[in-house]
């Protein structure tokens, strides 16, 4: 009983990873599409057209699209990975304003 319950959670969780392997990329270009589209000023706003991720602050040369652009001071670039994988990273200002979007996940 014990090992069927197991297999079931096992089987269960690989279909949940490999559903989110499959849906993540789209997810990220659909948020990308809408992220552009609608222009946001400020880091509050980006965070407002974004869904279902995570982030972080990564070194510029760190990120895949934006490693040959040279920060000016006081920038700095945050990693959103949508559904903890696929990453948009966006450069703001010394004042929260949105420089730069890359769609480092393509």
């Amino acid at each position: 009983m014990l090992k069927a319950l197991a297999l079931i959670v096992l089987v269960t969780l690989g279909l949940l990873l490999g559903l989110t392997a499959l849906v993540s990329y789209p997810l990220a270009h659909f948020q990308h599409e809408r992220l552009v589209a609608r222009a946001p000023e400020g880091r509050a706003a980006v965070e407002d057209v974004l869904f279902h991720y995570s982030a972080r602050e990564i070194d510029l040369a760190d990120s895949a699209w934006g490693k040959s652009t040279t920060p000016e001071p006081g920038e700095y670039c945050r990693q959103y990975r949508i559904l903890g994988r696929e990453p948009i990273d966006v450069v703001y200002d010394s004042q929260h304003r949105v420089v730069h979007i890359f769609s480092s996940y393509e």
